[in-house]
């Protein structure tokens, strides 16, 4: 007879330990006695993970003490190293790291000191560390955070402000520190990016580049001349401003408003129209006429120039308009032309020679010229044609 197996409801309320005597092989007890079975086949992988998870908790607290005692040693390692590289460095403990975390580092008891040297004479980078006693050794890294100068701000500053020396003191930084301010002169042309509170160290992410820039003291009206009691020199964050906004201040001398304007804006150039002398006729001038201070002057002119007009008397000189220009207009290049110094028909006075000896003769132009240009001209006495350059109105040189 073999045992009496019961139905699969009444299995799943037994014990566990009886569970795992279920999954041993069965046979039948007979002469024709069968093949071996597994009746519980798929218990058997279940069972086998909670027996290999009793194993590990009954010998963890051993473990766990084993690795107690391997932290305590590199603990100890990690101190008497950090004591070594002060002493050969002169620094202190806290600004040197010794690269000894890794757990593939197994640092045993050492019934002495470790010893430690620096194996490569140009380098502090690399430590040999030893338990003589043992004659166990290992190399490893090391890293000494040099001590820096800086600063610390008094007191709490919001964005937007610009801190000077009387809102800093000095401190020094154990630690290395990105971007760290070392001298107040960085300060210069700068705000704070962001709100900063007393004790926290300058840092270059905390400026930000500033730009001055003219605010309106009170509202305006277009035409209305800008005065230096108008406006006030603010300071912005370059972020915080356009390119229009940031112009020179001479641009607002007797500058006037383009447009109706509110206190407290801040200008851009398109907000004004800035004063210029330009040259501008005085009468009307027409087709072929020259240039002169007796039909052009120099006059105020509010607004944006054109870029070939004229802003010096000096550039009429020689010059004739090639088209009609009304009375008060500006006066550009493209309206002139280089006047004619010699027009046909005109006497010439032709001097020859070089030195101090030089002939003056009066001749007829045959044909206009100027500046500098050739022409040809006649002898009415000998009816001889010679060639000059115009030198100036109604006068040539010799070739």
């Amino acid at each position: 007879m073999g045992y009496n197996i019961k139905k699969d409801s009444e299995l799943n309320q037994l014990p566990l330990l009886w569970l795992s005597l279920a999954a041993v092989p069965c046979r039948s007890v007979g002469i024709a006695s069968p093949r071996p079975v597994l009746h519980t086949r798929p218990m058997l992988k279940p069972i086998f993970l909670l027996i290999t998870l009793l194993v590990t908790l009954a010998l963890s607290p051993f473990v766990a003490a084993q690795e107690s005692t391997l932290s305590a040693n590199k603990q100890l390692f990690i101190q008497q190293a950090q004591a070594w590289v002060s002493g050969q460095e002169q620094v202190s403990p806290s600004q040197i790291s010794i690269a000894a975390m890794d757990r593939r580092l197994k640092v045993p008891i050492c019934a002495e000191s470790f010893s430690f040297s620096f194996p490569y004479p140009s380098s502090t980078q690399t430590l040999r560390a030893q338990c003589l006693a043992s004659g166990w050794q290992a190399f490893v890294g090391v890293s000494i955070f040099r001590q820096a100068k800086g600063f610390v701000f008094v007191r709490d500053m919001d964005a937007g402000d610009s801190p000077n020396a009387n809102d800093l003191r000095p401190t020094v930084v154990g630690r290395p520190v990105k971007g760290l301010v070392d001298n107040l002169q960085t300060l210069e042309k700068h705000s704070l990016r962001t709100a900063v509170t007393a004790g926290e160290v300058l840092n270059s992410r905390h400026l930000v580049e500033t730009a001055t820039v003219f605010e309106l003291r009170r509202d305006m009206l277009a035409e209305e001349i800008i005065g230096p009691t108008d406006i006030r020199r603010v300071t912005r964050g370059l972020p915080m401003t356009s390119s229009s906004q940031r112009f020179p201040a001479r641009l607002l001398d007797e500058a006037i408003a383009a447009r109706d304007l509110r206190a407290g804006q801040l200008l851009s150039r398109s907000d004004l129209r800035i004063k210029h002398r330009v040259v501008t006729s005085t009468a009307t001038l027409t087709h072929g006429q020259k240039l002169s201070p007796e039909n052009t002057a120099i006059r105020d002119y509010y607004g944006k120039l054109p870029r070939d007009v004229l802003q010096s008397m000096a550039d009429i000189k020689q010059m004739e308009a090639i088209r009609t220009i009304r009375t008060g207009q500006l006066l550009r290049a493209s309206d002139l032309r280089a006047a004619a110094l010699v027009k046909k028909g005109d006497s010439v006075k032709l001097t020859v020679g070089a030195g101090l000896l030089n002939i003056t003769v009066t001749l007829v132009a045959l044909e206009s010229g100027k500046q500098g240009e050739q022409i040809t001209m006649l002898n009415p006495e000998s009816n001889e044609q010679v060639r000059g350059i115009v030198t100036g109105p109604g006068q040539a040189s010799g070739l």
